[in-house]
């Protein structure tokens, strides 16, 4: 081994030494990780962060504009003139109104289910 490999290992052991209990700690993480089955989970998303993030972004890409058009109401930007009941009727007729219904009716469930449980 030349020169600055014999250096580079020193400083190396010199790192060890000043580093030895966070080393310890850090590998007792590492392995409880691994028995845990997080570990190989954490490798795998980290190996594959692109697809993860493309595919999360994908599937919420629907949410994401349902968010962003509740916001606009809400924040007052959409208009809601005086509607007449038979216009507000016509709309159950709708089939992303129904879908919306049945989704605040599970959310609204889901609250009441909460509060019973304290």
């Amino acid at each position: 081994m030349d020169e600055r490999g014999v250096q580079a290992l020193d400083r190396v052991m010199a790192q060890l030494q000043e580093s030895g209990e966070a080393l310890e700690q850090f590998l007792r993480l590492v392995n409880a990780l691994n028995r845990s089955g997080i570990l190989p989970f954490l490798t795998g998303l980290a190996e594959n962060l692109d697809v993860t993030i493309s595919s999360l972004t994908e599937q919420n890409t629907g949410l994401i504009r349902t968010l962003n058009v509740i916001y606009a109401v809400l924040n007052g930007d959409e208009e809601v003139d005086d509607v007449p009941l038979t216009k507000i009727l016509q709309e159950f007729n709708d089939p992303d109104v129904r879908r919306g219904l049945l989704l605040l009716l599970k959310i609204l469930r889901a609250i009441g289910s909460a509060s019973k449980q304290g």
